[in-house]
């Protein structure tokens, strides 16, 4: 543990992936609380059929939603979620950190003309908390605009 100003201070754990992304998880003294960071993943939006596909590529992740705000949303909240459950099972995101399979990178990135990468930051208490998503950007096939 860092010291500051006297108080311990969690050390983080970061974590790389083959395809790029970057995880950092720092845990409280008492271990009631982490702090999770995730970088450096593209996410997908395409149509499918009456619905929207987001498809993590760094990350094995996916969501649906009948228009493409929904779809972010449902993935945002899916994400979230999915992390919470990653941190109760198994203490750490190692599981998580998966990228999708090749299928679905070679199917889905013709598709995307930018590659803007999505961040997420958020904090656990073996109970759902989290900062907004304000600040990701997704990438929408232009046949699903």
């Amino acid at each position: 543990m860092a010291r500051k100003n006297g108080k311990n201070m969690p050390s983080p754990k970061i974590m790389k992936t083959k395809s790029g992304a970057v995880a950092i998880q720092a845990t409280s003294d008492d271990g009631s609380k982490e702090l999770v960071g995730i970088g450096n993943v593209r996410v997908i939006i395409v149509p499918d059929g009456k619905s929207f596909f987001a498809q993590g590529l760094e990350i094995d992740y996916a969501a649906q939603g009948p228009t493409v705000d929904r779809a972010k949303e449902n993935f945002e909240k899916g994400f979230r979620a999915t992390i919470q459950q990653h941190l109760e099972l198994y203490g750490n995101l190692k599981h998580f950190l998966v990228p999708a399979p090749t299928p679905i990178w070679q199917e889905m990135l013709p598709e995307v003309t930018q590659h803007n990468r999505y961040f997420h930051v958020s904090i656990h208490k073996i109970e759902v908390a989290s900062l907004p998503y304000d600040g990701i950007r997704y990438l929408v096939a232009a046949t699903a605009a």
